[in-house]
């Protein structure tokens, strides 16, 4: 039977979010460990021993793909230790096929056919060799590539954690932060932390860059082309961060609460280009206003906006204010109790 109630609907949801929630991370998981892997093989070849080798065969492989063809060089070199021969193909671990010819061609015209070359094998194994250490810039890439899902693995995770939080353990002002310098009392409405502004900015870097790299460069460019690129995305990130952080302290998005002149200062928010004072006296009521929003794919949404209805000073006309929003009406009304609270409190 479907769930008729809204507390149902709320479960039903919290039930979907955590599904959609484990399925993402699976996925993304198992790709950052995929990653993280052969990076760490890719380290770790470095301590190998090293014996002298001989390049015998060396060509661009192609493959077909969805979108066209894809390059792999593929590389087949001997080499002998302790007197037994052995033939390597593994030209580096987590070897990735490439969109371009660029990169494999790259490859192919380091290792020429009769090429002496050093061979990197595990000393107890001497069947597992590499010939290429170390990170290169196909490493890079595809960690900037998967940044994005890593960062709404996390996101996810975060809103789920803190729904189920409020659920359970009622927060205070439902959840907003409180600053009481003794004069006034702040509440920081706004919902994007510096820290959330700087991580998606780099989330949005990171998913451009990795697409200007690999289709310029394919996805296993030279070292130095990721390398600037994450110089961008941490920088890009960096900035953003230190300027939310700013406008966060100044506290544009703060409700401030004065005790000394008994009145509500109005955050910069919903179309206020300032801050707005208003007197307590003024305030006729403080309530929860449901508001239906619109998707990107059409599909619509409530959100919860506390709201103070205020009478102009004759108290002839009533205007209303809206504050802030949040998708969990619990939320809401336990700010609008707090705010109600604290007038009548002072």
């Amino acid at each position: 039977m479907k769930p008729t109630t809204k507390a149902g609907k709320r479960v039903s949801g919290l039930v979907l979010g955590l599904v959609f929630g484990l399925l993402w991370s699976s996925i993304t998981l198992v790709a950052d460990s995929a990653i993280v892997w052969s990076a760490f093989r890719q380290m770790r070849a470095l301590r190998y021993s090293t014996v002298a080798g001989r390049i015998t065969s060396s060509r661009i492989d192609a493959r077909s793909g969805s979108r066209g063809p894809l390059y792999r060089a593929e590389i087949k070199y001997a080499y002998s230790v302790a007197g037994k021969r052995y033939e390597g193909t593994r030209y580096r671990y987590g070897e990735v096929s490439s969109g371009g010819k660029s990169a494999a061609a790259r490859v192919v015209a380091l290792y020429p056919v009769g090429k002496q070359i050093d061979v990197r094998y595990a000393p107890n194994d001497p069947a597992d060799a590499v010939l290429n250490a170390g990170l290169e810039g196909s490493d890079l890439l595809l960690a900037a590539f998967l940044l994005p899902f890593n960062l709404i693995m996390v996101g996810i995770w975060s809103a789920t954690i803190g729904s189920i939080r409020h659920r359970l353990f009622r927060p205070v002002a439902g959840g907003a932060k409180i600053l009481n310098d003794g004069r006034c009392v702040r509440v920081r409405l706004s919902p994007w932390t510096p820290l959330c502004i700087g991580a998606a900015v780099s989330g949005v870097l990171a998913f451009l860059s990795a697409f200007v790299v690999a289709f310029g460069f394919g996805w296993n460019p030279r070292l130095d082309v990721p390398i600037v690129a994450w110089g961008l995305i941490l920088s890009g990130s960096g900035i953003a961060y230190a300027y939310a952080k700013s406008a966060w302290v100044r506290g544009g998005s703060d409700l401030v609460i004065d005790d000394s002149t008994q009145s509500i200062v109005l955050p910069m928010t919903y179309g206020r280009t300032e801050q707005a004072v208003v007197p307590w006296k003024s305030i006729v009521a403080i309530d929860v206003e449901r508001i239906e929003k619109h998707g990107s794919r059409g599909s619509t949404y409530s959100a919860h906006v506390p709201t103070l209805t205020i009478a102009d000073n004759d108290g002839a006309q009533q205007r209303r204010e809206q504050l802030t929003e949040f998708w969990d009406k619990a939320s809401a009304e336990g700010l609008v109790d707090w705010i109600r609270e604290r007038l009548r409190q002072t």
